[in-house]
């Protein structure tokens, strides 16, 4: 099992989850939250299931993450798109992730700095493990 690759990837995950959640802290999001706020400025109102298909997420999970930014008034439901709730960043939103984003190129940069090439790899591993689904 030590060379077992989902179980390095995951490690990994943890990690960088762990080091973007804790720079984002002083804007209460986590990364996850950031990635739906990001998703909902660049395209617009859409569904729960379109942010979990664009981010990745399993649907149930982009939906707990959701809530918390729906109680903070930076997300708010937009009407429905056919038969599902539609939801949109707000103004509000706008400026809590422009203050998010600041912190998370912060984060970035030392990541990137310290993975060196390694973090473009990374990069190319992960879009073409993204083929395999």
């Amino acid at each position: 099992m030590s060379s077992c690759v989902c179980l390095h990837v995951r490690r990994a995950a943890r990690v960088l989850t762990r080091l973007y959640d804790e720079a984002l802290a002083p804007c209460g999001l986590t990364s996850m939250q950031l990635g739906t706020l990001d998703s909902l400025a660049d395209h617009g109102p859409m569904t729960v299931t379109r942010m979990a298909t664009i981010n990745s997420h399993e649907r149930s999970a982009t939906w707990r993450g959701l809530q918390p930014l729906i109680r903070r008034g930076v997300v708010r439901r937009a009407g429905t798109g056919g038969r599902a709730d539609r939801y949109e960043i707000t103004p509000a939103g706008r400026a809590l992730l422009s203050q998010a984003l600041e912190l998370w190129k912060g984060v970035q940069g030392r990541v990137v700095d310290y993975l060196g090439e390694d973090a473009q790899r990374l990069t190319l591993i992960a879009d073409r493990l993204d083929a395999l689904e």
